[in-house]
């Protein structure tokens, strides 16, 4: 399958994914709030959002990861690409401001991280055939 498509489909999937995955956590927090009367109201709401926002961004970025791997080799960029879309997203999604970054997007950056770690490429010198200046 050629790069053009792949990649695309690579998102795409992942975004799928991501949002399954994002509301069965959500749908199982509603259920532990329900079962152990946690808290209610707009506090419960913001908790509900912010771990919807954590899973559904490092899912994202795990999952593109992966699947972009799977097709062809790839390197930090790849993951580091994935954050910057989630951030921009989180951000042009409203009511929260700067302050929430580390909530809403905290899981993600160590996703992130881990990612661009086992997708590091290990640097190698010349070949010996090569003549240097």
């Amino acid at each position: 399958m050629p790069d053009y498509l792949a990649v695309p489909l690579a998102v795409l999937g992942s975004v799928v994914v991501a949002l399954a995955l994002a509301a069965l956590g959500m749908f199982t927090l509603a259920f532990l709030l329900n079962k152990f009367d946690g808290p209610e109201g707009p506090g419960a709401g913001v908790l509900v959002i912010l771990v919807v926002l954590n899973i559904a961004v490092s899912a994202f970025i795990a999952i593109v990861s992966i699947f972009i791997n799977l097709h062809h080799r790839t390197s930090w960029l790849t993951p580091t690409l994935a954050f910057a879309l989630c951030i921009v997203l989180v951000r042009m999604m409203g009511p929260f401001d700067i302050q929430f970054a580390p909530f809403m997007l905290g899981t993600g950056m160590i996703v992130w991280l881990v990612s661009c770690w086992f997708l590091r490429r290990k640097l190698s010198g010349p070949p010996d055939y090569v003549i240097e200046a």
